[in-house]
């Protein structure tokens, strides 16, 4: 008789998976703790920091702060940025990051150049703190949430600085010459004059009257039409005041010139230009052309701007500027510029400032009384010589063969500062002259008229009485723009709130 097999009620139990699973679970259960505990490990356990590269103490309407938010490996999760204040918060700005992967997002640090808005975050005026929050994708960081890494302490001032024309320039025409003598509260940290996006610093302490400040500007060539200046000031959380000058603008019409590029100017005057500005020459000749009357031309303007925020608080002369003695003029100021090589148009430019010729060689004198503030290559003008005459004036002398002074050097009018040439973006020896309002150029012709000067800009400086110990050293006008510019952490910016010279040759 057969006996069947099976478990009895006594037996004990065996494994589902058979003698060998439990051997093998214990294993799996310990590189998972191991793995665990290497991805915590790894991603770490600390909470995600911050610091600050440009501080704020005071938070208006656009206030700028740069802050640098860092993480471990396992990279930021997200960032907040809260004003708290007076029983109230607003988001001033947030952002999330997302993973990238298993590990997370990997970004281990974040720039924020910040421009605050505290009307946008509802919080009132008073003592207050920007509150930073942060979390990161580590095990622990998931888990726990985002956190407060930094409290800043601040004063929320929303009242703009006021600002109020006194006195200004009659009349003025498009890329003229204009200045205005304005009132301004002391909490302003600058203030001045705005065309568009074109800014004109003003300067106080030149009269007697502390809350007077005086302004020179340009009626760009390039402006939109109509021509609408405004006197503004800004304090030091940001809020700008800003008011209409009521200042007549007569509009007027520049000339045009057709060029014609020669084949030797293009072998050899752009391959030279090219390699003196550190640039390699492309084979095809007009994009080597082309490279050197836009690219080394746009770097030459901003270089201009830059050397033009150092002024005197105050004119250095005291009356019309000269002529170059016996020279005759050729192009003009914004001279539009149609170039031609081989019949055919290869490019447009406008000629800033006046080609002035006489002989080779000549001497180039100063117009007036100045400081030297650039004396060496200048991109397109070749070798040149800039002079500040305060109040952001400057005068430019270009193409020449050789400066006879230095940087920091006072000169008088009529002063020798070299001979003219042909350095630089010119064919032919000449001296190119501009006159520029803190780097922006305007017609010289007005400066050279004694009557223009006489009638449009003494009677608005005699308008209220000079201080007595307004020196001539100069400095940057306006610090904190520059200052703001180059302290960001970030590259770009995140609102928190919502003479008679041959055409052919002067190209």
């Amino acid at each position: 008789m057969s006996r069947e097999r099976g478990i009895g009620l006594g037996s004990p139990a065996r494994s589902a998976g058979g003698p060998g699973a439990g051997r093998l679970l214990g294993p799996l259960l310990a590189a998972g703790a191991l793995g665990l505990a290497g991805w915590i490990a790894w991603g770490g356990s600390g909470h995600p920091s911050a610091e600050i590269v440009q501080p704020a103490s005071v938070v208006g309407r656009a206030t700028p702060l740069s802050l640098r938010v860092d993480a471990g490996r396992a990279g930021l999760r997200s960032i907040d940025v809260r004003l708290e204040g007076g029983g109230a918060a607003g988001t001033l700005f947030s952002k999330q990051i997302p993973a990238d992967g298993l590990f997370g997002s990997g970004v281990r640090s974040e720039c924020l150049d910040l421009v605050l808005d505290g009307a946008t975050a509802g919080v009132p005026e008073g003592e207050a703190r920007v509150v930073v929050r942060a979390s990161d994708w580590s095990a622990i960081g998931r888990l726990r949430g985002p956190g407060e890494i930094l409290s800043i302490p601040v004063t929320v001032d929303l009242a703009a600085p006021a600002v109020t024309p006194v006195t200004t320039t009659s009349m003025a025409q498009r890329g003229g010459s204009a200045i205005v003598v304005y009132r301004v509260t002391p909490d302003a940290v600058r203030s001045g004059v705005e065309i568009g996006k074109r800014r004109f610093p003003g300067r106080t302490g030149a009269f007697a009257d502390p809350t007077l400040a005086v302004a020179l500007f340009s009626l760009p060539w390039d402006a939109e039409a109509p021509i609408q200046p405004q006197v503004y000031a800004e304090d030091a959380a940001g809020n700008r005041g800003r008011a209409a000058v009521i200042l007549p603008v007569k509009e007027r019409r520049f000339p045009e010139e057709k060029i014609e590029v020669t084949s030797t100017f293009m072998t050899v005057k752009i391959p030279e230009l090219l390699e003196r500005n550190g640039m390699k020459a492309p084979a095809d000749p007009i994009e080597a052309y082309l490279a050197v009357n836009r690219d080394v031309r746009r770097k030459s303007e901003e270089r201009l701007r830059e050397i033009g925020r150092v002024t005197a608080p105050r004119f250095l002369f005291d009356g019309a500027f000269v002529q170059q003695p016996d020279t005759a003029v050729g192009s003009r100021f914004a001279e539009r510029r149609h170039y031609f090589f081989g019949g055919k148009p290869i490019d447009e430019q406008t000629h800033l400032g006046t080609d002035l010729a006489s002989v080779k060689l000549a001497p180039v004198v100063a117009a007036a009384r100045g400081r030297v503030l650039w004396a060496g290559d200048l991109g397109i003008y070749g070798n040149a010589v800039v002079l500040d005459h305060g109040l952001g004036l400057e005068t430019l002398y270009a193409h020449l063969t050789d400066a006879a002074v230095a940087p920091g050097q006072m000169v008088e009018r009529g002063a020798t500062l070299g001979r003219s040439g042909q350095t630089g973006l010119a064919g032919g020896d000449h001296l190119h002259y501009s006159t520029m309002i803190h780097g922006q150029h305007v017609d010289p012709v007005e400066w050279w008229d004694g009557k223009w000067f006489r009638d449009r800009i003494a009677p608005t400086l005699a308008s209220a009485p000079a201080a007595p110990n307004v020196g001539d050293e100069p400095s940057d006008p306006d610090p904190a723009v520059a200052t703001a510019a180059r302290s960001g952490c970030a590259a770009g910016a995140a609102t928190a709130a919502p003479g008679t010279v041959p055409k052919a040759a002067a190209p």
